[in-house]
């Protein structure tokens, strides 16, 4: 009884997180009345105010010329006389990945009228794609890729930066032209299994050294096993560079 207690703490934790990561996507924007006091919504009032949201959130959206390329047809309606209000929340926090939009609008505080709408955005950006077909296992250098414009809409995790991509290694192949997502790369080892490799700690203002080998591959940073030579005992080690360990304490 006590893990299903647990459980359902964590799903309700995971609704309030999901739910507090919309709401601070939603803004609230005035809308202008008209003469009488009346406030009209039509095709081009709702483009407008979905256009300000896209402005307003600018911080949050990738570097790319990100625009509306359809909203759902509006039907016109007149809203009472008051102080008009529009809050636009997306279905998708990361706002590119929306493609719904939800207006909920308000007079003198109170809902009038709420609208969802689908729509489709587009984010064109120079994204990296494959100057050539590369094989798996390539290790990328900078003429194996090139930018090209392409909507980032329909891409996971498309590469910005070709320096980024220097270096790096490929999961599969990939043909000419196509985009370089960072679920295809990986980060070749520094320090490969079998590699002899100079293990050293520090100790107050001593630096002790020892000679190894790696029991597993590892890039910089990374905790790997290294076999001592002399006491053949495993010993976990951080990896500083090729050849090089130091020992964790």
């Amino acid at each position: 009884m006590a893990r299903r207690v647990i459980i359902n703490l964590g799903l309700v934790l995971a609704l309030l997180l999901a739910l507090s990561a919309g709401a601070a996507r939603a803004l609230e924007f005035p809308v202008t009345p008209g003469g009488d006091g009346t406030t009209r919504i039509d095709q081009a009032r709702v483009r407008g105010l979905l256009e300000a949201y896209l402005v307003a959130r600018t911080e949050i959206l990738p570097l790319a010329q990100v625009r509306f390329k359809e909203i759902e047809k509006v039907n016109p309606m007149v809203l009472p006389a008051g102080t008009a209000t529009c809050e636009i929340v997306p279905a998708d926090p990361a706002i590119i990945g929306s493609r719904r939009f939800t207006l909920i609008f308000r007079v003198d505080g109170r809902v009038a009228a709420n609208l969802a709408l689908r729509t489709e955005l587009e984010a064109l950006a120079p994204v990296a794609v494959a100057a050539v077909d590369l094989p798996r296992g390539a290790e990328l250098a900078p003429g194996d890729v090139q930018l090209v414009e392409r909507d980032l809409t329909g891409l996971r995790q498309p590469c910005l930066d070709v320096d980024f991509l220097v270096g790096k290694r490929l999961r599969r192949s990939l043909r000419a032209g196509e985009v370089l997502q960072k679920g295809v790369l990986e980060t070749p080892p520094v320090v490969r299994r079998g590699d002899l490799v100079t293990m050293t700690i520090h100790s107050g203002n001593l630096l002790l050294t020892a000679r190894g080998a790696a029991r597993e591959n590892g890039v910089n940073g990374e905790t790997i096993r290294v076999r001592n030579s002399s006491s053949q005992k495993d010993v976990l080690c951080r990896v500083v560079g090729p050849g090089a360990v130091e020992v964790e304490i």
